[in-house]
């Protein structure tokens, strides 16, 4: 069998003997090829090359959806309509508006809805939201859109309070930051 390598009975109380403190001639031939193995010279490593970086999966970008201009003849209810060419996920609206004259400051516009492709961007669109929710400097105006794809348009359905009289004008433009997907 194999020598005894154990604890002192004297210092532990114990016979020491757990079963595994016996090495066999089996274990010797074990612990001969661990150190033959040892003592071979380790190959030097090849030096690994950095990857060339992946361009982003996705970049900031923006996309203007355009401009309706309220007159006397357009009626209250105007769209403007985007067909994005690269994959775009909106995440913030931007909507500016101009009075043509001082007569229409009374005038309330508003967004009625906000499609992707075919998809309502609201909960509901029962009722129209005031523009004023997406001016620029607007607090928490960051949301969650769709991702449209090249062939899906996005259309934003504006409104505005009363129809308009000669010469009165009310101009509403509009546009996205978001990421455009790769």
């Amino acid at each position: 069998m194999g020598d005894y390598v154990g604890y002192d009975d004297a210092l532990h109380g114990d016979d020491g003997l757990d079963g595994d403190e016996f090495v066999g001639a089996d274990d010797a031939e074990i612990l001969g090829a661990v150190k033959r193995a040892m003592r071979r010279p380790q190959q030097a490593r090849k030096p690994q090359l950095m990857a060339a970086s992946a361009p982003p999966k996705k970049l900031r970008g923006y996309l203007g959806m355009g401009t309706a201009v309220f007159t006397s003849v357009t009626g209250t209810l105007l769209s403007v309509t985007v067909e994005p060419q690269r994959s775009f996920r909106p995440e913030r609206l931007i909507v500016d508006r101009t009075d043509g004259t001082a007569t229409t400051a009374d005038v309330a516009a508003r967004i009625n809805a906000i499609f992707i492709g075919d998809q309502p961007q609201s909960p509901s669109v029962e009722q129209p939201a005031p523009i004023a929710m997406f001016r620029a400097d607007a607090t928490v105006s960051g949301i969650d859109f769709d991702k449209a794809i090249p062939g899906q348009k996005i259309t934003i359905q504006l409104s505005i309070s009363r129809a308009l009289v000669v010469g009165e004008t009310v101009t509403v433009s509009s546009g996205f930051y978001g990421d455009m997907l790769r």
